[in-house]
């Protein structure tokens, strides 16, 4: 299906489906730089299929690393820096795309190596933090330029192994900056003292987990992905049933899957059974009260099932979207102020309350940013409601390239 610059026409159909998802991207991105470094036939199965791990691979490729693709397999024939031996270049030009994931972790890995590698990213990547990742790399001796002619950002190693003690790394505002660390130099004797951790601590715990189970096998299974699951698994809850027939256990690790619980909380009929996690709109939603800053992921579908819920709903700690691959924040208000839903945004408690009122509305065309979570919010929308036409509907391939196919 060719969704670039098209339009995409969203009938508010029934949603009653038996489907298959796609595995993790954040556990697909973190096995690949174990796997970049370890090589030995190091092998990942079930691989994520997203733009930001496909943008990886791609990057591995030309930075001499060797890559055996079966099914859903990739094995490493080579490790990095190793490989670097293989290319001729002294200066490698890398496109990146937009992934946060794809261009923090792959940036630490590349300060590993003695080769000039210049990151040249899509979307709005190059407006998104980086200096906190930047800091501790600069500590260890790598050279790095922030306005290189016609890139992004270049990276030169190798990083120098001093004697600084702990690695202070600031995680205010985004704990990949400590991932990207902790897996790049997972085989070198260095420690990190991790500040300000405010937001998607989870998913640290992911990248510890990652490291602890990889240690001594020589292969990992990515499991399904939690943050595609709850698309499909938010309009189960407002209108249908769905049976998401790959996902058969709660992976903690993964901080979208609080969504269950949290919709368990509020009533929810959802089951997990022999054959998958069975959702439907059976029973009526109670309102609930969120911190979004523990799966900010999450909150544009939260805000999706609160409109539909009759009463009161807050979800707050919700600063940390502005850095997203779009302003979340204002993304959502503007999606909740086009559809005329009554609530009221408190920027001093940094939280939105949203009064639901379960009512049905009206047929539109929506275009929010090219933000892969904001399109498919916005399909959810229209989905559930009247139907409409939506735009940047491509974008969607970032996270879930099926999306709409599933759907």
């Amino acid at each position: 299906m060719n969704l670039k610059n098209s339009l995409y026409k969203v009938d508010p159909t029934p949603f009653n489906k038996d489907i298959l998802l796609p595995t993790s991207k954040s556990h697909s991105n973190r096995a690949l730089i174990i796997g970049a470094i370890r090589g030995n036939s190091f092998q990942i199965q079930n691989l994520s299929r997203s733009t930001d791990v496909l943008s990886l691979l791609s990057c591995f490729e030309k930075i001499g690393l060797k890559i055996k693709h079966v099914n859903d397999s990739v094995i490493f024939t080579n490790s990095f820096p190793a490989c670097e031996s293989d290319t001729a270049e002294d200066t490698i030009d890398l496109k990146t795309g937009d992934g946060g994931t794809t261009n923090r972790f792959l940036l630490a890995l590349l300060s590993l190596g003695k080769k000039t590698y210049r990151l040249i990213p899509t979307e709005k990547m190059s407006e998104r933090p980086m200096e906190d990742l930047l800091i501790p790399l600069r500590k260890l001796m790598v050279s790095i330029d922030t306005n290189p002619a016609d890139a992004w950002l270049s990276v030169k190693g190798p990083a120098q192994m001093i004697n600084t003690g702990k690695l202070e790394i600031d995680c205010k505002l985004s704990t990949q900056f400590a991932s990207a660390m902790m897996l790049a130099f997972s085989a070198l004797p260095i420690s990190f003292e991790l500040k300000n951790i405010q937001a998607s601590e989870t998913y640290l715990k992911m990248t510890e987990f990652i490291l602890k189970e990889t240690l001594n096998k020589n292969s990992y299974t990515i499991p399904v992905d939690f943050s595609s699951l709850s698309y499909p698994f938010a309009l189960g809850l407002i209108r249908g049933r769905v049976l998401i027939k790959n996902c058969l256990r709660l992976d903690p690790l993964q901080a979208d899957s609080g969504l269950i619980q949290l919709m368990k909380d509020a009533g929810g009929d959802i089951e997990w059974t022999p054959n998958g996690l069975l959702v439907s709109s059976k029973n009526k939603l109670l309102p609930f009260s969120v911190d979004g800053s523990q799966f900010p992921d999450l909150v544009p579908t939260l805000a999706f099932i609160a409109a539909h819920i009759e009463g009161t709903s807050t979800l707050s700690n919700l600063s940390v979207l502005r850095h997203k691959e779009s302003d979340r924040l204002d993304e959502i208000l503007t999606l909740l102020k086009t559809l005329s839903i009554d609530f009221i945004f408190n920027e001093n408690n940094d939280e939105i309350i949203i009064h639901g009122k379960g009512q049905l509305y009206p047929n539109m065309s929506l275009k929010t940013a090219r933000d892969h979570r904001m399109v498919m919010t916005a399909y959810l929308f229209l989905r559930a409601n009247s139907g409409g036409l939506l735009a940047e509907v491509d974008c969607v391939e970032k996270s879930f390239p099926d999306f709409f196919k599933i759907m």
